[in-house]
């Protein structure tokens, strides 16, 4: 009987660590916590950047992949990239770097050219810098999924509404006969994008916890962050940010000390570095950083224009850059107010035809789905351009260095007195 007891004993005893073991731990973290962590992190071999760089990748493709095939797009009769504000694939996409700047192979290590230190010190704070909003625009995106998510469970539920009143007008005869079968199709084409889009949210939590350093046994919980109040926003003006952007930007800091350097070396340099950012200096831009084999630049007086062109080429994409913010950030401001009354608006009207309906009127079915679908897109397109203006407002705080980028990481402060 004691033999059974303590068998017994250690049996629950053992389910009860292995229960243990497999639970997941939840950790909450906050948009300042992603920003300490890559502020914290050590550049000396690059691991956190490409760290980044890979799950910011993962989540783009992810996003192209899932994003136009919903059926939501389909049922609300809109383009994904209007409806979503060019998140996918544009020139506004997920995250790209500000202006074209060189990664340098050997941090820190050409203390014998203090011209080229300085241009590694520029390289290594565009390439932090941009981890930074990278990092941010993930978690802006991850949030923005979560809302259309929540967005479309809310359909759900008024379609399955819908559902119960008209199939009861349709058995009494006050519909067409398979009006019900038309809003049953909605209803299942909307739970397989509530499936798809759990999978994504799932996905882009597990890279954001991975892009910080976090175990796979940690689920990470992202908090909310305050959504922008735009009735206290006024417009940008270009001119106001040019001359602050190109002082303030290491990427032509780094190309022009590499252009002084070329003044003062008495014989051939060899500049090593992994390779350029990903953005080129013609109209489009790619994924990101990539670090591919490691290349080399010859800093001698002879190649002096060529790194002046280069250096013009980054002003030039910097101003691109910025004006293409600051219309956006303004064409959201002047949009706000419409897209508020318009959702306002077709609410009303979904629940003026929900009333008539529930009250035995008879309802032509292609005015309320019509009803609904201008319901869905004008939703979509308010919390949409809520999420994508955060994103453009901390894309020109990165333009600037305020804020957040007011920061410098540690390596930086620990090198100051070297110079």
């Amino acid at each position: 009987m004691l033999a059974k007891k303590i068998l017994a004993g250690l049996f629950l005893f053992q389910f009860f660590m292995t229960s243990i073991g497999l639970s997941k731990e939840s950790v909450t973290i906050s948009i300042d916590d992603v920003v300490k962590k890559v502020s914290s992190s050590n550049y000396e071999v690059l691991e956190n950047a490409l760290r980044v760089y890979q799950a910011k990748e993962a989540i783009q493709i992810a996003r192209g992949n899932l994003l136009p095939r919903l059926n939501l797009w389909r049922i609300a009769g809109v383009a994904v990239d209007a409806v979503m504000g060019n998140y996918v694939g544009a020139a506004m996409g997920l995250i790209e770097d500000i202006a074209p700047f060189l990664v340098p192979a050997n941090w820190f290590r050409l203390k014998e050219a203090k011209i080229l230190f300085l241009a590694d010190k520029e390289a290594y704070r565009a390439l932090w810098a941009n981890l930074v909003m990278t990092s941010k625009g993930l978690y802006f995106h991850s949030l923005l999924d979560r809302a259309v998510l929540d967005h479309v469970n809310r359909n759900i539920q008024e379609f399955e509404e819908l559902f119960l009143i008209v199939s009861t007008h349709e058995t009494l005869g006050g519909l067409r006969d398979g009006a019900s079968r038309e809003i049953e199709a909605r209803i299942l084409a909307l739970k397989e994008d509530r499936r798809a889009l759990e999978v994504l949210v799932l996905e882009e939590t597990n890279l954001l916890a991975y892009m910080m350093g976090y175990p796979n046994e940690v689920d990470i919980v992202l908090s909310p962050i305050p959504l922008p109040d735009f009735n206290i926003l006024t417009p940008l003006s270009y001119q106001d940010f040019e001359f602050r952007a190109i002082d303030s930007s290491p990427e032509i800091r780094e190309f022009n000390h590499l252009i002084a350097a070329s003044n003062y070396v008495k014989k051939e340099v060899m500049y090593t570095f992994l390779g350029s950012s990903g953005m080129n200096s013609g109209p489009t831009q790619n994924g990101g950083l990539g670090f591919g084999t490691g290349a080399s630049l010859r800093v001698v007086s002879a190649q002096k224009e060529i790194l002046k062109t280069q250096a013009h080429a980054a002003t030039e994409t910097l101003r691109r850059q910025l004006k293409l913010l600051v219309e956006n950030y303004n064409l959201d401001i002047a949009n706000y107010p419409d897209l508020k009354r318009h959702t306002v608006l077709t609410e009303l009207t979904l629940r003026k035809l929900y009333e008539r309906l529930s009250l035995g009127e008879k309802v032509e079915m292609l005015m309320l789905v019509e009803a609904s679908r201008n319901h869905i897109q004008s939703e979509t397109s308010f919390f949409a351009v809520q999420y994508r203006f955060m994103a453009n407002e901390d894309r020109l705080k990165r333009m600037l260095f305020q804020g957040d980028y007011l920061k410098e990481p540690a390596a930086i402060e620990l090198i100051r007195g070297r110079l």
